[in-house]
């Protein structure tokens, strides 16, 4: 008999439902859209929710998703560009001479990139401060993660908006 009160029961090896609590086992977490509506012993749930479709992580850790609070999305495209430098050598030399050339498109593209391998590894959101935030914000809504978004203001002029009032008048 197909249960109504839950679309989906995911369960794992071990639990995890906050930083602080207890690492449980023998855990399942039943979802019904995208909400959690019951969390208990996987052979109660199973009785509970008969029917419904079942993701099982046999040997894995079933937690909340991790959320990223510093991050630089499209600079995953200067991967590998000048490492292993003190940082003002690397900024000054490398990275703000390539962020001159620095395009909407490149953040895009950037973006979505630096996204996937946050989802593949467990993020579900994060905090960005980089430039063509519009473009990262297109990114987020084609990708459908979570961000919270800033654009940053240089002393310098920008590839964005040009000179640090600019800036200032763009984040206004």
């Amino acid at each position: 008999m197909e249960n109504g009160l839950a679309d989906l029961l995911v369960y794992g090896e071990k639990l995890l439902t906050a930083p602080e609590a207890p690492i449980l086992e023998g855990q399942a977490v039943a979802v019904q859209g995208e909400r959690i509506c019951a969390i208990g012993p996987l052979d109660e749930m199973r009785a509970r929710y008969h029917g419904v479709p079942e993701i099982g992580l046999d040997r894995g850790l079933l937690m909340p998703g991790l959320i990223n609070m510093h991050t630089h999305l499209p600079m995953s495209c200067y991967r590998g560009l000048a490492d292993d430098l003190p940082l003002m050598r690397w900024l000054e030399d490398y990275i703000f001479p390539a962020e001159a050339k620095l395009t909407p498109e490149v953040v895009y593209w950037g973006a979505k990139l630096s996204m996937i391998e946050m989802i593949r590894g467990g993020t579900t959101s994060f905090c960005d401060m980089y430039l063509f935030s519009r473009e990262v914000a297109r990114a987020c809504s084609d990708i459908g993660m979570r961000g919270w978004l800033g654009e940053v203001v240089y002393d310098f002029p920008s590839p964005c908006y040009g000179p640090p009032e600019e800036g200032l008048r763009l984040i206004r």
